[in-house]
C-alpha cells in the first residue's frame, strides 16, 4: 500500500534508489512485462494486499474509443484551459534548497505522477476546476529533444486532463511544452498509433497504477514534493549533458520561450 494519511502501509525491503511511486521507464527493448515487474520491484510502497486490485487505473484500462469523456471535467472556454497549462508549466512549484524549481518537464524519462499529482494539487490550490487524470498504458514511445537518444519509453504515463465542450485535453509539457494536446493527440504522442495502449480516466488523486482508480485515498503531498525532488538532479545533469545550459534553461529562459 502506497503511503496515504490514515492508511496502514507496508514497508518492503529497498534496492538502493528505490521509489514510493511506480517508476514509468521502460529500458530499451525491454517489454511491458518485464517493466510492470522490474518497476514493482523497486517501489518503497506497494499494495502487497492487492487491496485495490481490479479498481486500478490499469485493470480498468480500455481502448481510447471507449472511455467516456463527459466523466472528464470541463472549463468554460479554450482560453482557460491554456491559462492552467502554462500554470503548471512555469510556475516554480517545487523547494530545492534556496533555489526553487519548476515541475521536471525538461526530464521527460520519469517522474510522470509526481508531476501530475503536484499539478493537479496546485491547480485547485489556484482554485481552478479539480482535474482528473489519464493514465496509458502499453509499450508506450515518445519523440523529446530532452533525450540524448530523441526519444523514450515507458510502460505508463500519467497527466492532468480536463475538456472543453466535448474535446478532452491532456497537460502535459513534458510531451509538448507549447499547447495543451486532445487526447488524440496525447496518445499519439505517446505512441498509441503503433502499438497497443489502453487508458483510464482516473480521480486526482489516483497517484500511479498501484492506486485506486476512481476513490483512492489521498496520497501525502510531502511524501509527492520529494519523489519530484528526487528527479531535480536527473534534470539538470539531462541538460548539461545535451550540452545546453542548466542555469538558463531551469530559469528565466527555458527552451519553450
Amino acid at each position: 500500500m502506497k503511503l496515504i494519511t490514515g492508511l496502514v502501509t507496508a514497508l518492503v525491503i529497498l534496492a538502493p534508489n528505490a521509489f514510493a511511486g511506480l517508476s514509468a521507464h521502460r529500458q530499451a527493448n525491454e517489454s511491458f512485462q518485464d517493466a510492470q515487474s522490474r518497476s514493482r520491484g523497486n517501489v518503497l510502497f506497494s499494495d502487497l494486499d492487492g487491496e485495490f486490485s481490479g479498481s486500478g487505473p490499469e485493470s480498468l484500462a480500455k481502448p481510447m474509443s471507449q472511455l467516456k469523456l463527459n466523466e472528464i471535467p470541463a472549463l468554460p472556454s479554450y482560453q482557460e484551459l491554456v491559462a492552467q497549462f502554462y500554470f503548471i508549466r512555469d510556475s516554480y512549484f517545487v523547494k530545492a534548497g534556496y533555489t526553487p524549481r519548476r515541475l521536471t518537464w525538461l526530464f521527460p524519462d520519469d517522474g510522470c505522477y509526481a508531476r501530475a499529482e503536484l499539478a493537479a494539487e496546485h491547480l485547485i490550490m489556484n482554485h481552478a476546476i479539480s482535474p482528473k487524470k489519464v493514465f496509458a498504458f502499453g509499450e508506450l514511445h515518445a519523440a523529446t529533444n530532452n533525450s540524448p537518444n530523441g526519444w523514450v519509453e515507458w510502460w505508463y504515463h500519467v497527466a492532468v486532463i480536463y475538456r472543453v465542450d466535448n474535446t478532452a485535453y491532456v497537460l502535459d509539457p513534458a510531451l509538448n511544452p507549447h499547447q495543451p494536446l486532445t487526447l488524440s493527440q496525447w496518445g499519439e504522442a505517446i505512441g498509441g498509433n503503433k502499438t497497443a495502449v489502453n487508458y483510464s480516466i482516473c480521480s486526482k488523486d489516483a497517484f500511479d497504477p498501484d492506486s485506486a482508480c476512481m476513490q483512492p485515498p489521498k496520497i501525502d503531498e510531502e511524501m509527492a514534493e520529494q519523489e519530484q525532488e528526487v528527479f531535480l538532479p536527473e534534470e539538470w545533469n539531462r541538460i548539461l549533458e545535451l550540452g545546453r545550459d542548466p542555469e538558463k534553461e531551469l530559469g528565466n529562459q527555458p527552451p519553450w520561450l
